[in-house]
């Protein structure tokens, strides 16, 4: 059995997704997008062309489940454990943080080409009510973020195979 859970964004300042051209002011099957993506809660806006350095890319995630849980795994490169925050609130886990930036370079240098982003995200996720929200765990190592979700004993009881006749 699989439950949703729905990626949410919870950005303030909503950008254009720069996928489709511009048709009449709007963009071109962007309404289109988002009824697509509706349906299908992992799927996700990717950033506008060109977006700031200093505007710092979402995390990658993915979300595994079996039986006992489902698991939440985000690569977080180049940040510490002290960069990083993991919140719950009314059923929604938000993970947000921090890439300082670092410039390696004296100040006489000429940079040619800066490519690395900095800056702060945030991820939100609306959890699924199976998730015994007591019992969540994280553990980050080498940049990979695993948060384990297990679910109530009560949900891993009612999950059972439902004959198909025919």
């Amino acid at each position: 059995m699989m439950s949703n859970i729905n990626l949410t964004n919870r950005s303030t300042d909503k950008k254009p997704s720069g996928q489709f051209p511009h048709l009449f002011g709007q963009h071109f099957l962007d309404d289109f997008v988002q009824n697509f993506s509706s349906h299908f809660p992992f799927v996700r806006e990717t950033p506008a062309k060109g977006e700031s350095k200093l505007d710092f890319v979402d995390p990658k995630v993915d979300i595994t489940e079996n039986k006992k849980a489902y698991t939440l795994t985000a690569e977080l490169p180049g940040l510490d454990n002290d960069d990083i925050t993991l919140d719950l609130s009314d059923g929604i886990l938000t993970l947000s943080g921090q890439k300082k930036y670092e410039n390696e370079a004296d100040k006489d240098d000429n940079i040619h080409i800066m490519e690395r982003s900095y800056g702060s995200f945030q991820r939100s996720f609306s959890l699924p009510v199976s998730v015994d929200q007591d019992a969540i765990k994280a553990e980050f190592k080498k940049g990979l973020l695993k948060v384990t979700l297990p679910k109530s004993v009560k949900a891993q009881e009612l999950q059972r195979k439902i004959e198909i006749s025919g």
